[in-house]
């Protein structure tokens, strides 16, 4: 049963974020950012550690991606997040 909770600045339950980027060559690399929430009514912050070659990308580039994975790709988020 779904709840109406309103326009609230909130996910619930929390989605799965797809970040993606190129490099600098334009070669693409995506992953599955487990830690990632809205922070206000037009921003979504998204915690990225350093090491992944997504968050390096994204330096590099200064441009990404976002998408919100829905179960019907369960499969595919669960191999970027591998």
């Amino acid at each position: 049963m779904r709840k109406n909770f309103g326009a609230k600045p909130f996910m619930y339950p929390l989605p799965v974020l797809i970040v993606a980027a190129y490099d600098e060559k334009g070669i693409p690399n995506a992953m599955n950012a487990a830690w990632g929430t809205i922070a206000d009514f037009n921003q979504v912050a998204i915690y990225l550690a350093k090491e992944h070659k997504t968050t390096e990308n994204i330096l590099k580039t200064k441009a990404f991606t976002v998408s919100m994975a829905d179960d019907k790709h369960v499969r595919e988020a669960d191999y970027l997040g591998i």
